[in-house]
């Protein structure tokens, strides 16, 4: 049995369970597992080991079906940081005094209530004379009580003025300022990226040093190339290249993320440039990017097409009278748990009506992802054209202020529903339950994964018309049937419509292509992985091809 390894050097707040290489990594690592001829080993940061157990638990893989390899523990830092998510995210419990004042106030309000139900309700003074003796008689018993609160209130205004008239002086506020910033958005703060770079050089230099120790490891891959340590390794190895999307899209990037963003796209560049052979999931990312951009010799990248993504099996339910509508329910089910995820909690908490229909886009929120193009083109649909439909959208809208802005100023937050970290069941039941699933992206390192997951729960799908789609989509009539331009919001929402009005119809062509898509498996995709690791490590020439 020949042993292959795969290099993971996530950062510590990445969950591979909402990150489309982590689900691509659990697809593929199943599908290893069938195999009897090799064994992977899984090498990774300590603080992915946890994360990458529990994406295995739920795709269904026996974390037995493959080794890993990482430190024994987190760095004491990392830890404390966890334990303050942990405490802030805590449920809240009132503390005694406040629940007392609650239940007082409570009772407060009753005899409030009572007694302005008497005054209006009564027919004499006579009948009024019982309760204005309770009245003076209640004020006097609580007078003291009330003293008592209004003293409180008063000193702790007079603290807080204090304290702020003290952090004034002492140039504490902006220090207190910028603590609050660092616990609340780490990632913005330059002493926090300084930190992260020292933990992560530390956690890759001893990995490292691990894996170069391990001799029956023939060969290593990584399914990204975000991580220049990666050509560190000693043992022949291929880095996969699914896109360099920040060199299409710097401003839009550099507007989210500012020097982070810059800092990843410096990794990448540095991998690429360090690396010597590589894998892509389509024939447009290895001309424009790897060859055309980077100089690589196109004789030191291979293609490997991804396989389709069938979701089916999250919601198909057998063994009742009427599959179909049982199944329409439990998706329903797991819609309406989906559902407490939005951002707009207070509008989906009253979503009442499960059966709502409803557009799906399921995509984080980055430049590239042509979110804001979506929401034009869904903005003209539903005022102008009078669409009755939602659109869902699984992206957090603090990744891109805009689209938040853009939601609130076209007075949408009742339309268009942010349903952020949905589990893959959910993920399934929302492209099950959805009208029309669409992809506007502007750029992918494959034909998105939307086309297969939409089609496999019997969703219909319209796309941008990008190079790596059209490698798959390549029947004139179905391009023009589902593909649109990007670049323009109008044709966007003329296809949409289109897409609605004639869903059966589209649905039909498509299934045809999604059957012929299907008959490429995870299985072939490890297949080609398999022989590529097989042809690096293979002979004397391909260990020094591997230790370029």
């Amino acid at each position: 049995m020949k042993v292959y390894g795969i290099y993971l050097a996530y950062a510590p707040t990445i969950d591979l369970q909402y990150q489309g290489l982590g689900r691509y990594l659990a697809y593929f690592l199943k599908a290893a597992a069938k195999r009897s001829d090799v064994r992977f080993v899984v090498a990774c940061p300590s603080w992915t080991t946890e994360g990458l157990l529990q994406l295995c638990e739920s795709e269904g893989l026996a974390a037995g079906t493959f080794d890993i390899i990482s430190l024994p523990d987190k760095p004491l830092l990392l830890r404390a940081y966890e334990r303050y998510l942990q405490y802030k995210r805590r449920p809240f419990r009132p503390g005694i005094f406040a629940a007392w004042r609650q239940a007082f106030l409570s009772k407060c309000m009753q005899h409030r209530l009572s007694i302005e139900r008497r005054l209006a309700t009564s027919r004499s003074a006579l009948g009024l004379l019982p309760w204005l003796i309770y009245v003076v008689a209640l004020g006097v018993l609580l007078l003291p009580v009330l003293l008592v609160m209004v003293a409180l209130k008063g000193a702790s205004r007079l603290f807080l003025a204090l304290r702020s008239r003290f952090v004034g002086w002492s140039g504490i506020a902006r220090n207190l300022l910028r603590l609050q910033t660092l616990a609340a958005q780490p990632k913005e703060e330059a002493l926090v990226l300084r930190l992260y770079h020292f933990m992560a050089q530390h956690e890759t230099d001893v990995l490292i040093a691990k894996i170069n120790r391990l001799t029956h490891v023939a060969a290593w891959y990584s399914p990204t190339a975000f991580w220049p340590s990666f050509n560190a390794i000693k043992a022949p190895h291929v880095m996969c290249v699914p896109d360099v999307v920040l060199k299409d899209f710097p401003v839009g990037f550099a507007h989210v993320g500012g020097d982070r963003f810059l800092e990843n796209f410096r990794m990448v560049e540095k991998a690429i440039e360090g690396g010597n052979r590589f894998i892509t999931y389509s024939n447009d990312i290895k001309w424009s990017t790897l060859v055309d951009h980077y100089g690589v010799n196109p004789d030191s990248v291979d293609v490997v097409p991804h396989a389709v993504n069938d979701l089916h099996a999250w919601v198909n339910i057998t063994g009742f009278a009427d599959n179909e509508a049982t199944g329409r329910r439990y998706a329903e089910a797991l819609f309406s748990t989906a559902l407490g995820k939005a951002t707009n909690i207070e509008y989906a908490g009253s979503f009442a009506n499960r059966s709502a229909r409803f557009l799906f886009y399921p995509s984080q929120f980055r430049p590239s992802k042509n979110v804001l193009g979506l929401l034009l083109a869904y903005h003209h649909l539903l005022k102008q054209r009078y669409l009755g439909h939602k659109l869902i959208l699984t992206g957090n809208p603090k990744d891109m202020p805009e689209i938040g802005e853009f939601i609130r100023n076209n007075n949408l937050a009742n339309d268009v529903l942010c349903l952020h970290g949905l589990t893959v069941p959910e993920l399934a039941a929302c492209y099950r339950l959805a009208d029309l699933a669409i992809n506007p992206s502007l750029s992918e390192g494959g034909c998105p994964f939307t086309f297969s997951e939409a089609l496999s729960v019997g969703t219909p799908v319209v796309m941008a018309r990008i190079a790596v789609t059209e490698e798959v989509i390549t029947d004139p009539e179905l391009r023009a049937m589902m593909l649109f331009d990007p670049y323009v919001w109008q044709d966007m929402a003329d296809r949409i419509e289109w897409a609605i009005q004639n869903r059966d119809r589209l649905r039909s062509v498509q299934m045809d292509a999604f059957k012929a898509a299907s008959l490429r498996t995870w299985d072939d995709v490890v297949a080609d992985h398999i022989e590529i690791l097989n042809r690096i490590s293979a002979g004397p020439a391909a260990a020094l091809l591997g230790q370029k």
